[in-house]
């Protein structure tokens, strides 16, 4: 599992949360579905969706050293953040915290993710990603706090 080595994941769980903190962890460990990214940009309210990946208590993505995101994050780094199934049963994480913009991990960051993501890089998808790694930058999204929902068992019939 991707948690801390204490197995102890550092942010504040929701009290109505579907899950405790491990399996929070567990979900966002093993969830190959986007993450959307909520941010204030100069012009308005801006949802992203990235690939991410769970470690070391954070959440991962790769972004483009230029892009909006990366311009808006750093006048301010606070975020929101919703992942979450696309198929019944519905269940997912969302929550709060601060995004540090990381150029110098971005190309690791990025192959971590295109190895998640595609299964490797050896598709025209990834080649073409890995053509722009030197202009990726990591964004480490640190939980203030997270909150889980899991309708599994109302839609167990579907």
């Amino acid at each position: 599992m991707a948690a801390s080595s204490a197995d102890q994941p550092t942010f504040t769980l929701n009290r109505n949360s579907a899950w405790d903190r491990k399996g929070i962890a567990r979900f966002l460990d093993g969830a190959v579905v986007p993450l959307r990214l909520g941010i204030e940009s100069k012009r308005s309210p801006l949802i992203v969706t990235l690939w991410f990946e769970f470690r070391d208590d954070a959440i991962w993505c790769a972004a483009h050293r230029d892009s909006l995101v990366v311009r808006a994050l750093h006048d301010k780094p606070d975020c929101a953040i919703d992942i979450s199934t696309n198929d019944i049963p519905y269940r997912g994480v969302r929550g709060g915290g601060t995004v540090a913009c990381l150029p110098a991990d971005g190309a690791e960051t990025l192959a971590r993710l295109i190895e998640r993501y595609l299964g490797g890089d050896d598709s025209q998808l990834a080649r073409w990603l890995k053509s722009r790694e030197d202009d990726e930058g990591a964004l480490k999204i640190t939980p203030n706090w997270l909150t889980s929902w899991d309708f599994s068992e109302r839609m167990a019939d579907i």
